[in-house]
């Protein structure tokens, strides 16, 4: 493990215990064994060091879930299921470092947090309904605010309470009982009308997904040029009526090569 890392898990294990404002960095570096100017030669701040934290965990659960193995013949539900359950296993096994996030920080506590916030709030919104849509089609497209909400939902909530009533609880009975419960909801969706978006066409949630990825290369990438070609291109050639599927296909996997719009880029991909 590298010094770097070193000081990131002493700093989790200490905000898990203490709180983060309650933690000063000469806490961490002591931890750690090393001073307090050596800690920054690592990290400008200590909210600098708690933004890496929270990117490093985003982009680990998300890696996982993206990358998690399957057999070619997996049912969409048992590969659904799969990844519910990753994500509802890291989440409990770091619960107390998250339980301090929800109770240390609000959206007005800094301008780097209140972006950083935004930003993996808006990443993991877009990871499930990219679940959400390799599980059961794009049919469900004009429903997939309300069906993002309800699956959170139903995770947030039973993560809560396992954690404050200390629970254990089987994760493959709770995945099994959110699947079940996700089923019932799309099986009725044609008697029921979106609440959180109207129907919209398959060409403007492609429009949209395609300004939200231009927007966060622009946000995420120190050199965006290349990113924002390629991006330009594969919108170039999914308008054309002879589309070269070749072309698409190569663009598609070098975009998702960068984890900071892979999700954005896999939940775009369903529509094209």
């Amino acid at each position: 493990m590298d010094k770097r890392n070193e000081i990131m898990k002493q700093a989790v294990h200490l905000f898990s215990l203490k709180g983060f404002h309650q933690t000063s960095v000469q806490e961490v570096a002591q931890a750690v064994g090393i001073s307090k100017g050596a800690f920054y030669k690592h990290f400008d701040s200590k909210e600098n060091m708690f933004i890496e934290i929270l990117k490093q965990y985003h982009e680990e659960i998300t890696a996982e879930i993206s990358n998690s193995q399957h057999a070619p013949d997996s049912d969409t539900k048992d590969v659904f299921k799969k990844k519910l359950a990753i994500e509802i296993e890291r989440t409990l096994s770091n619960q107390e470092f998250f339980m301090m996030v929800f109770k240390d920080f609000t959206l007005s506590e800094s301008e780097k947090l209140k972006f950083l916030f935004t930003d993996l709030r808006q990443s993991t919104i877009t990871l499930h309904k990219t679940i959400l849509l390799d599980t059961y089609g794009t049919a469900i497209e004009p429903f997939l605010p309300d069906l993002v909400t309800v699956l959170e939902g139903l995770m947030q909530q039973y993560i809560i309470t396992l954690v404050i009533e200390k629970k254990t609880v089987q994760i493959s009975r709770l995945v099994n009982f959110i699947t079940a419960t996700i089923d019932a909801v799309v099986e009725n969706l044609n008697t029921m009308e979106p609440v959180l978006a109207e129907a919209r066409t398959k060409a403007a949630t492609m429009e949209d997904s395609f300004q939200q990825i231009a927007e966060k290369i622009n946000a995420s990438e120190s050199k965006p040029e290349k990113l924002l070609a390629s991006l330009e291109l594969l919108k170039e050639e999914v308008s054309k009526k002879e589309k070269k599927d070749f072309l698409i296909e190569a663009l598609l996997l070098y975009l998702k090569q960068h984890s900071s719009i892979k999700n954005e880029v896999a939940y775009l991909e369903n529509f094209i």
